[in-house]
């Protein structure tokens, strides 16, 4: 059985950065979708969900910054 991988939320009209409410959903998203790929057993499919939780985590210490700078 393969999951499917989701793709990230595209960013909102003009460039802005996602919201900090969109952000924590996609990092439960992608941290469900490791639980997933622990399971199958594809290391190459783990690292690239790392380097995507990875940056979604940078993404909502940037806007987390913003939100209360």
């Amino acid at each position: 059985m393969s999951a499917a991988l989701p793709s990230p939320p595209a960013p909102s009209p003009g460039g802005h950065p996602l919201p900090v409410e969109a952000l924590h959903e996609l990092i439960g998203g992608l941290l469900r979708e490791r639980e997933v790929l622990r399971h199958s057993g594809s290391k190459a499919a783990l690292e690239e969900n790392r380097r995507k939780i990875v940056g979604a985590q940078q993404a909502l210490t940037q806007a987390l910054i913003a939100k209360h700078a």
